[in-house]
């Protein structure tokens, strides 16, 4: 707990209780001073007092005469601080008591001596009586301390009406203190969280201080120099070619890759450079020489750009050039001028000259209309016939008629999915409708047969209200990055609907939730799943992940934070269309699954294909090692369920068991 306060607040609260501390001692030193001081002076009274009524007292002893103790008890009463006083003959028979106050005091005369004693506020003495060497009896004083005014006293009223002023300003010490001691330490906290780490952006602290502050400020600011410098290097290694000095594969597919989203442009241009005849020069040559031909190209090239192209080299001698929001007419003005640049370019070694030229492949393209690795593609094959129409050509890459509609098609598609992500439910417009298809036990005794457990699939209609399959609209949603986004909507609905149903969470085993592999990754679908977390009161152990295999290999790593975000949650992750990778099982030994789905192609070759069955089986022994559950997918006959439960899968899904219904049907 003490370690949680903040060091303004340690400090305060320590000189707040060093002061009480010192408050406190200090008072109570005055205390028993004061009353030191007290008992002192009740003895030196006790002596005056017997010393100048010896006299009287014998009178009164001998005598035993009236007037002589009523003299007494008028001398006596002149003390205020003498409660009793009481006269002892040698018999020890009291002849004369004196008392001041209602009480008697019997106890404490009868255990007086000549050695003062205490007992709480009161003296009590006893003194001899003598004269001329005789004892004629002796005389007991008690008297009140508390009568007694003293200089320490009234220091003692003193301390304590200043303790809350003490206090009061011990709290305003201790505050500027912490405050001033606390500053240095702020500002370094706020120069931390303003530093962009991702920017590689940190922001300096300065002060005037020459002690450990200001030591601890210059190491600071040393540490950061040596991040930004260390951190500009591994970013220029990670997006340069070390040869060449260019941009490489990496720093471009990330620049394709925000042209091929930015709808603001109509189209952009990307160029294909592969130099001609480069490995018989490599060759020929050797190495050293291509790498240097390889700098002088890359040199010439640069020199002949306009300053918005981006050049990069991807392989041993393959180049891209990216062109930004240029045309067609555009591109092949460079293009053109690039091909006679490099015929021109004559490249010598050891005395030998060789005439060096480049084959240039062109794709011109619209935002969303190609992914990533559809575009290389493309531009390979733009490439390959540029080279096979011989050294020195540049070849165009056209859709055809047929490729030109289907990206009309899909370009409505994802019209059509944007607008049902964004509606509400009224109108006729797209809407997304979300199905479950039940997942069934297949072993006796499981905890789970006697509740219920499914997958949550999403259905699109178009405005007419007809049903757009699935494979049609999802490719077409992660060609335009939409995938987070279905995500996030099927998550939340479905998290929505069944938490307002108590009664059916309560009979509910598991529920399966399909997820692209690059939301894993996505900052939005995180958020929307910790917001749904902190919004609804859903038991999140009865959430299953579903994350395909080829998508899995490619995010895991990379959201490691947020799945164990999810383990400790609860959520369990399952592995979607298991066995169709081509390193499935070293997978599935190194991700962190609950759940492992075989794939369907499996479940239906297995009565014909034996490979296909020991598949089964031998995924089946692998996850019971591993405490990993399974479920077979497309389930279709009573032969397909018995074979399964036999082999020791745990759960089945297909038409056999159950067809997909609406979510609402299963409330």
């Amino acid at each position: 707990m003490w370690r949680k306060l903040s060091i303004k607040f340690q400090l305060m609260v320590l000189i707040s209780v060093v002061t009480f501390t010192v408050a406190i001692s200090s008072l109570g030193v005055a205390f028993l001073l004061d009353k030191k001081q007290r008992q002192s002076l009740a003895i030196e009274l006790s002596d005056q007092i017997n010393t100048a009524l010896k006299h009287d007292l014998l009178e009164g002893l001998l005598s035993n005469n009236a007037d002589a103790y009523a003299d007494l008890n008028f001398t006596l009463s002149g003390f205020q601080q003498i409660d009793r006083v009481v006269l002892f003959d040698n018999d020890n028979k009291a002849i004369y008591t004196y008392h001041h106050g209602p009480h008697h005091y019997h106890d404490l005369i009868a255990k007086s001596t000549e050695t003062p004693q205490f007992s709480g506020v009161d003296l009590y003495v006893r003194h001899p009586l003598e004269e001329g060497g005789h004892r004629f009896g002796s005389v007991a004083y008690v008297i009140d301390m508390e009568d007694f005014s003293t200089q320490i006293e009234k220091h003692l009223i003193f301390l304590i009406l200043a303790l809350p002023l003490e206090l009061i300003f011990a709290l305003a010490l201790a505050w500027w203190i912490s405050r001033s001691y606390n500053k240095p330490f702020n500002l370094l906290a706020d120069s931390m969280q303003k530093n962009d780490v991702v920017r590689n952006r940190f922001y300096p602290v300065e002060t005037s201080s020459q002690n450990e502050i200001g030591k601890l400020f210059d190491g600071y600011n040393q540490m950061i120099q040596k991040i930004e410098s260390t951190t500009e290097q591994m970013r220029y290694q990670s997006e340069h070619d070390s040869l060449t000095g260019l941009f490489n594969r990496y720093y471009l597919e990330q620049q394709i890759q925000t042209c091929l989203q930015d709808d603001s442009v109509d189209c952009h241009t990307i160029i294909s450079i592969d130099i001609d005849q480069f490995r018989l020069i490599n060759d020929s040559a050797g190495h050293q020489a291509g790498d240097e031909l390889l700098k002088m190209v890359s040199q010439h090239c640069l020199q002949h750009l306009p300053k918005e192209a981006i050049i990069g080299r991807v392989e041993s001698d393959i180049f891209y050039l990216l062109l930004p929001q240029y045309s067609e007419q555009q591109a092949m003005f460079v293009a053109n001028g690039l091909l006679d640049i490099l015929s021109d370019f004559r490249f010598t070694w050891q005395g030998e000259a060789h005439s060096v030229s480049a084959s240039l492949g062109m794709v011109v393209f619209k935002p969303n209309e190609y992914t990533l690795e559809e575009l290389i593609k493309a531009l390979e094959s733009a490439t390959h016939t540029a080279k096979s129409l011989g050294r020195n050509k540049l070849h165009i890459f056209q859709l055809d008629d047929k490729k030109a509609a289907l990206y009309n098609q899909e370009l409505q598609t994802a019209n059509m999915v944007k607008e049902a992500l964004a509606n509400d439910g009224s109108g006729h417009s797209a809407r997304f409708e979300l199905y479950a298809q039940a997942i069934v036990p297949l072993q006796e005794g499981d905890a789970a047969s006697k509740q219920f457990g499914y997958e949550i699939l999403l259905r699109l209609r178009n405005s007419e209200g007809n049903i757009i399959p699935p494979d049609r609209f999802l490719p077409t949603a992660e060609r335009y990055q939409l995938m987070s986004e279905i995500d996030s909507y099927v998550l939340w609905h479905f998290i929505e609907t069944v938490s307002a149903h108590p009664e059916h969470l309560d009979k509910l085993h598991l529920a399966h939730v399909n997820l692209a592999g690059s939301s894993l990754n996505h900052p939005d679908f995180q958020a929307k799943l910790k917001q749904a977390v902190a919004t609804f009161h859903f038991p999140w152990q009865k959430l299953e992940l579903e994350i395909t295999e080829t998508s899995a290999i490619g995010n895991f790593n990379q959201a490691a934070q947020f799945i164990q975000y999810c383990k400790n949650l609860g959520i369990g992750l399952a592995l979607d269309d298991f066995g169709t990778g081509m390193s499935s099982f070293e997978y599935l030994k190194s991700l962190p699954f609950d759940v492992v789905k075989i794939d369907g192609s499996f479940i239906k070759d297995m009565h014909t294909d034996p490979s296909d069955k020991a598949v089964i089986r031998y995924i089946q022994e692998i996850s019971a090692l591993r405490n990993q559950k399974t479920v077979a997918e497309y389930v279709e006959t009573e032969q397909d369920l018995q074979v399964l439960t036999k082999i020791g899968i745990t759960y089945g899904q297909g038409y056999y068991l159950g067809k997909p219904k609406p979510l609402s049907e299963w409330l």
